[in-house]
C-alpha cells in the first residue's frame, strides 16, 4: 500500500482554521493518516509546501503531493479527495 499522509496546515489566529479542525481531530480518531502543523510553530515545514492562506490541506502519497484543498471544505468533497488515494481499513 501506498504511504499517504494527510497534511493539515492551520494557525491559532485562524478563525476557519478553528472551526475545521474539529472535523479533521474526528477523522484522526477514526484512524485517518492526518498530521497537523501549525504554519507559526513550522514555518520551514509551511514555506516548503508553500502554504500562503490557511486552513489548507496537502494529500501527500510516497512523498508527492497528489491534492490540495484550501480552505473550509464539505465532508464529502474532503472524504472524496481523501479516498481517491487512500481508504480506511474494513473491520
Amino acid at each position: 500500500m501506498d504511504d499517504v499522509i494527510i497534511r493539515y496546515f492551520s494557525a491559532t489566529w485562524c478563525g476557519p482554521c478553528k472551526q475545521f479542525k474539529p472535523v479533521l481531530n474526528k477523522l484522526k480518531k477514526a484512524g485517518y493518516p492526518i498530521s497537523f502543523h501549525d504554519v507559526d510553530q513550522d514555518p520551514i515545514l509551511a514555506e516548503s509546501h508553500k502554504i500562503q492562506s490557511v486552513p489548507q490541506i496537502k494529500i501527500e502519497v510516497d512523498g508527492k503531493v497528489e491534492e490540495t484543498m484550501i480552505g473550509i471544505q464539505p465532508l464529502d468533497t474532503l472524504l472524496g479527495k481523501i479516498h481517491i488515494h487512500w481508504e480506511p481499513e474494513e473491520e
